[in-house]
């Protein structure tokens, strides 16, 4: 509906209505007019209009409450991220074709392709059917088991029973490929939503769903406000992700946390995917919120997959590096692309250089809204603020000393590319990260034709890491691990090992034996020696390493995993991190330093104080890792909470406590940050 509030006119939904008479307030004056004295009566204006979108279901609303109550925001917050502008205000769009096309469509079809299993597969698949129906499953398959074709015939036999399929990923990249293979076996009956599409795309899907046809959805983590009408299933892979968590604006939801909401309100079956579980999903199984299900075999039998770490500190020592490359690493891709195969280098940070310093007077240009470096982009010549995309030309003139001596210090992928392309000119190279990704023709294109074979080499950020596909890859390589490894954060080495597991399933996943290469400056990082201990592993001989690998099948390597977690898990409950308590971090916000100070130490002391919150733990005030955003200055306030059925009650009880400060416009609420 449209109501207007003062001057101006808002949309909203109607939740309820009600036969009361109107509401009074106290004037504070007596009213010889109205029968209750010191009592005046409400004016209430009339709608303006009930918009013709389709109406709002109880689900939907059930959804947000659940959404809005456990991330500590407004219920209005959770419905402009459900319904933003693009389909409140209807822009009239052209769409090439219409639901009841997309319905004869799928009259028309032939019957799509079947899904042969393995035995392996089946077993699994067993498995889940039994456990599914009394509690959501966590399939723990290795790389290269054979996850997907697991998830589209539980997809089938949903929409053989006449309900709807939710099939979530973690990155708009990896629904490309994934459309291509699920389009065989569900054909106009999939269809995709993400934030990137366009207005047609989106409503389409939105009127296909208000039909009784049943649809198999794949989306990224927004695609849990759609309006299903017969949800049958969830499936939500490679759960483990980060992607799955909204940072930026409220609410601040994990997809894969509330895809279980919403499987509740449906009665729906879910079943949650990876090679490398979190360990928030694993302290579920073992707590039997979740059954877990194993699938350890490979679908094409191809070999335990080498590691090959390499000694960047040694090699510099002994002049065997060219740029960011070991000798030994250039040999080895050289290898692999001489025998028709293809290679995938890995760097965790996009543009050319992260930094430009002066050579003279030392000075890096920092960012003047978020006082971070700004990272030099060679392609268009700019600096850039990767925090908030504040930008200038690039001038080799330094802002201090004014000396021409501003030179690019390190390396991001488009340095990495350059660098390549002058080693192997002849060699096809491309390059996949966000600065491509705003082009989706362009993004498209390079994996297309990566996937085809037809580029050799391809140079990415973590956007390449998460499941693809590629038959040909065989050899992939991480350039400057130690950026991976020193991260200042509790999920630093679960993070870390999770990717390097990733980058490892990306590799040999036929027939042939996948190769991953680490060049590190710490080789004996608890990560690198877990790695060592769970597959094949190869120190070169020349890069002053112990020979310390073994020979590692899936047996040993599977040990290895539970030995990892279980490391991991026993940190986690010494210091009381998560999965072992809830965590609510609170971050302040004040262009005036002086103020925020003492705003963050009230904060501490209001928390403190409350006789209605019980808490295990208030960490801070303290500086977060970024310590001035758009102009803003940040100070962070942790708290923990116990995993009990108090917990709702508690962060009722802390919101109040905040909200009674009136400080809403310097907070954020961040409800288990990522």
């Amino acid at each position: 509906v449209k109501a207007k509030f003062g001057n101006k006119t808002y949309q909203g939904i109607v939740i309820r209505t009600t036969s009361e008479p109107p509401m009074t307030h106290n004037s504070g004056k007596s009213d010889s007019d109205n029968k209750i004295r010191g009592q005046k009566t409400i004016e209430y204006k009339p709608l303006l209009s009930i918009e013709s979108l389709h109406p709002v279901t109880p689900q939907e609303v059930s959804l947000w409450n659940s959404i809005a109550s456990y991330y500590m925001c407004t219920i209005g917050e959770v419905f402009k991220a459900a319904y933003p502008n693009s389909v409140l205000q209807q822009e009239p769009v052209k769409s090439r074709t219409t639901p009841d096309k997309i319905l004869q469509k799928i009259a028309d079809e032939k019957a799509r392709h079947s899904i042969t299993l393995s035995e392996a597969q089946n077993k699994a698949l067993y498995e889940i059917e039994n456990k599914i129906v009394s509690k959501p499953v966590l399939l723990h398959g290795i790389t290269g088991s054979g996850k997907t074709e697991i998830y589209a015939t539980l997809a089938k036999k949903t929409i053989a029973e006449g309900k709807s399929v939710l099939y979530m990923v973690p990155e708009i990249a990896m629904s490309k490929q994934l459309e291509i293979r699920l389009k065989e076996h569900f054909g106009e009956r999939l269809r995709t939503f993400h934030h990137a599409q366009g207005n047609p795309a989106k409503k389409l899907v939105r009127e296909l769903l208000a039909t009784s046809e049943p649809f198999v959805i794949l989306g990224t983590r927004s695609s849990i406000f759609l309006p299903f009408n017969n949800l049958g299933l969830i499936i939500i892979d490679e759960e483990h992700d980060a992607s799955y968590k909204q940072e930026e604006p409220a609410p601040r939801y994990n997809g894969r946390d509330a895809a279980l909401f919403l499987a509740s309100i449906h009665k729906a079956k879910v079943v949650l995917g990876s090679a490398t579980p979190s360990l928030e999903s694993l302290y579920n199984c073992k707590t039997g919120k979740f059954a877990k299900v194993e699938l350890t075999e490979k679908y094409y039998n191809a070999p335990a997959p080498e590691i090959k770490v390499i000694d960047t500190i040694w090699t510099r020592k002994s002049r065997q590096m060219n740029g960011e490359f070991s000798q030994q690493l250039l040999n080895e891709i050289k290898r692999v692309v001489e025998t028709g195969e293809q290679v995938m280098i890995f760097r965790n940070i996009r543009s050319y250089s992260p930094i430009v310093q002066c050579n003279e007077c030392g000075t890096i240009p920092k960012c003047p809204h978020c006082n971070i470096p700004l990272s030099y982009h060679k392609f268009d010549n700019t600096l850039r603020c990767h925090q908030c995309e504040y930008r200038v030309t690039f001038s080799e003139e330094c802002p201090e000393c004014h000396s021409s001596a501003l030179t690019p210090k390190g390396a991001g992928t488009e340095r990495i590319e350059e660098q390549l392309r002058g080693i192997f000119p002849e060699y096809s190279i491309a390059r996949y990260d966000a600065d491509i990704a705003q082009s989706k023709r362009v993004s498209e294109q390079v994996l297309q034709e990566f996937s085809e074979g037809k580029t050799q080499i391809l140079v990415g950020t973590q956007m390449i890491s998460k499941g693809f596909d590629f038959k040909n890859l065989t050899l992939v390589a991480v350039i400057q691990a130690d950026t991976i490894l020193g991260l200042p954060d509790f999920r630093a080495d679960e993070r870390a090992l999770q990717l390097f597991n990733q980058l490892i399933g990306r590799c040999g996943r036929r027939e042939k034996q996948g190769t991953l290469i680490i060049q590190t400056n710490q080789k004996n990082h608890p990560i690198i020696q877990e790695l060592k201990l769970r597959y094949t592993t190869k120190d070169d001989e020349c890069d002053g390493f112990d020979n310390t690998g073994r020979e590692s099948g899936e047996d040993s390597g599977a040990h290895a995993l539970e030995t990892a977690e279980a490391s991991l898990m026993s940190e986690r409950s010494i210091f009381m991190f998560p999965p072992f308590v809830r965590m609510v971090n609170l971050t302040l916000r004040d262009k005036d330093m002086r103020s925020l100070r003492y705003m963050a130490g009230e904060v501490v002391k209001v928390l403190k104080h409350s006789h209605s919150m019980h808490c295990i733990d208030i960490k801070g005030p303290f500086q977060p890792n970024i310590e001035k955003v758009r102009d803003e200055y940040q100070l962070c306030v942790s708290v923990k909470f116990a995993r009990d059925r108090n917990l709702s009650a508690n962060k009722e009880a802390m919101k109040k406590a905040l909200n009674s400060m009136n400080i809403g416009r310097h907070l954020i609420i961040n409800v288990d940050p990522y």
